[in-house]
């Protein structure tokens, strides 16, 4: 069987250039207003178009995964994947970025799924969380986007910006397949009868919606916790934007939540995931009330700086947390409670200014507000079932 390190790397480095271009798109987005001519509407479009692809290719991806095969259909993300990127690379118009934005946002709500899926149900329970955060390391590839925008783009315009991240992903394919075809190849040459999940269709009696009723509850709470940790990282970035934008900033800002995951494998090993949870939401309030009441004129960009270290903690658990506590149709269902939780949480930016929390420093009230959500699911999540 190929060793889950090799399983990792490939996983990693595909979730790591999806979130490159997901980013990037977000850095690019008055490049691309000003090179086609967009309209405000045009514009905000263009974001929803972004985050509906990557809940639709979640849900659609997801259960083509879990009926033919998580190995198979990830080779099918990377090619809809590279075209999506090659035709953003070579867009013309505003039409045809917003069907090849599509296309990418497909491929990263799939891959996100189908990666933590894959590698969870390859590693015993002792090593899961610790693969789990280690695969959300990918995140960085939004530090690798910002640092583009910020250097490259001058020198490669944002066309080379998007096609840079071609190669590596069609040499990345051709070593997944070779990852796969080893893991069958082994498998027939011993005869073994082991249960390969990531390679089987589910049973052809399986049906959809008998799995989103004995999931239910669990998808619930695997939701909820994904919009609420989801929604601190987003509107971190909106509050973020208008401090100050140093390249030492920038490194702190993106490479803190990377600890910050590692400190939510070992709460988990050492604590469970409801205590671990609950650990997150009380110092989240606790940071939030240090943020409204101090006077410290550097206050508001060490929150901005010290927020992405705890928001960690939840974005290192949940690959392995869902798989463990969904059961039919995993792929699917794990991959959408995360999508469309950050469907749900791309909305915080715009809560806030309808709510007036982003004048007075009453913007903390927010971030409270979503430590006390957390905290009423920890209970929840520490007493679902595990179902591997």
């Amino acid at each position: 069987m190929v060793k889950p390190a090799r399983i990792y790397w490939t996983a990693f480095i595909g979730l790591l250039f999806d979130y490159y271009d997901l980013y990037l798109f977000v850095y690019l987005e008055n490049v691309l207003a000003a090179q086609f001519a967009l309209t405000p509407a045009e514009s905000s479009a263009l974001q929803f178009v972004g985050l509906a692809g990557v809940g639709a290719g979640a849900l659609g991806f997801g259960a083509l995964a879990d009926r033919w095969g998580r190995g198979r259909i990830m080779l099918v993300v990377f090619a809809v994947y590279l075209l999506g990127i090659a035709g953003l690379s070579a867009a013309w118009s505003f039409a045809s970025v917003l069907g090849f934005r599509l296309l990418a946002s497909l491929a990263l709500g799939a891959e996100w799924g189908i990666s933590h899926t894959y590698l969870a149900e390859r590693v015993d329970r002792a090593t899961r969380y610790r693969y789990s955060a280690l695969l959300q390391f990918a995140i960085l590839g939004g530090l690798l986007a910002a640092l583009a925008r910020g250097y490259l783009l001058p020198a490669w315009g944002w066309r080379w910006l998007f096609a840079a991240s071609m190669v590596p992903i069609a040499v990345l394919s051709l070593v997944r397949w070779r990852v796969l075809a080893t893991d069958e190849s082994v498998i027939e040459r011993r005869g073994t009868r082991i249960r390969m999940p990531q390679l089987e269709p589910s049973p052809p009696g399986s049906r959809l919606s008998t799995a989103l009723r004995d999931n239910a509850a669990a998808f619930a709470v695997c939701f909820g916790i994904a919009s609420l940790t989801i929604a601190s990282g987003t509107m971190n970035v909106f509050y973020a934007k208008d401090l100050p934008q140093s390249f030492l900033y920038t490194v702190f800002f993106w490479g803190n939540v990377a600890p910050g995951m590692l400190l939510g494998a070992w709460a988990v090993r050492r604590l469970g995931v409801g205590r671990a949870l609950a650990f997150y939401a009380a110092t989240l309030l606790a940071l939030s009330a240090w943020a409204w009441t101090s006077a410290w004129p550097q206050r508001n960009l060490a929150f901005a700086l010290v927020l992405p270290l705890l928001n960690g903690l939840p974005f290192g658990l949940m690959g392995a947390f869902f798989n463990e506590v969904l059961g039919g149709y995993r792929t699917m269902l794990s991959g959408a409670a995360y999508n469309l939780g950050r469907i749900f949480a791309g909305l915080s930016p715009a809560l806030i200014i309808a709510l007036g929390l982003h004048k007075g420093g009453r913007y903390f009230l927010f971030t409270a507000a979503l430590g006390v959500g957390v905290w009423a699911l920890s209970t929840a999540a520490g007493r679902l079932p595990r179902r591997f």
